[in-house]
């Protein structure tokens, strides 16, 4: 038997269906969170569990948990489709615990920014971390082609081009918007992403491809 094709048949299967553990879970949980909030009440809901800088020096926890509630049906089925497409990029290439590092800091950093321009207004949803994947993989994967919005329709383009060009639209929209979208947190989530993927960038070795024929 040849090397290559033996080598070939002792690799273990690749699952069939393979996010990334982290990303699974943040999806499992975004969704559980829109079902459980049928069953609380709606002051329950925005105190304890959405994230609002005027209260969260009681609730500190809510730094994290404001991520997995969303106002509506479409908020969370957007948010998951975007955390699927960039979840399983960024983790797949670059492993769980990075992810979880980008997660958590990314996360906090965002609804700290929100808080800041936004006093007193109550931030939910987990799109401050797409925007961090997003800019995490302008780092790490600037080649990658990502499906991009045009109007009311897609392409892809490199997330190298699409990443710079959403974080431009959202700092352009955070300036006086009314349209209840946390519009610079999307910003600042990008931002952690760039400088945390920097960071991972410059800690990973180079990665070399070798094709060895026996």
């Amino acid at each position: 038997m040849d090397y290559a094709e033996y080598y070939v048949r002792r690799q273990p299967e690749k699952p069939v269906f393979n996010i990334g553990s982290v990303t699974k879970w943040l999806i499992i949980i975004c969704v559980a969170s829109f079902v459980a909030i049928f069953f609380i009440s709606e002051d329950t809901l925005l105190y304890y569990f959405t994230y609002n800088s005027e209260t969260v020096l009681q609730n500190p926890w809510t730094l994290i948990t404001n991520v997995f509630v969303h106002g509506d049906l479409f908020h969370l089925l957007f948010n998951c489709f975007a955390l699927f497409m960039f979840g399983s990029l960024v983790e797949l290439r670059h492993g769980s615990k990075f992810t979880l590092v980008l997660f958590f800091s990314s996360v906090i950093l965002a609804n700290i920014v929100f808080g800041f321009f936004n006093p007193g207004i109550y931030g939910l949803g987990i799109s401050g971390y797409v925007y961090a994947l997003i800019g995490a993989a302008v780092i790490l994967d600037p080649q990658v082609r990502v499906l991009f919005p045009i109007g009311f329709f897609y392409t892809t383009a490199p997330v190298s081009i699409a990443g710079p060009i959403l974080f431009i639209t959202e700092l352009v929209f955070s300036i006086g918007s009314t349209d209840g979208v946390g519009h610079v947190a999307h910003a600042a989530g990008f931002i952690a992403g760039i400088l945390i993927g920097y960071v991972q960038k410059k800690r990973s070795p180079p990665v070399i491809e070798k094709i060895i024929r026996y």
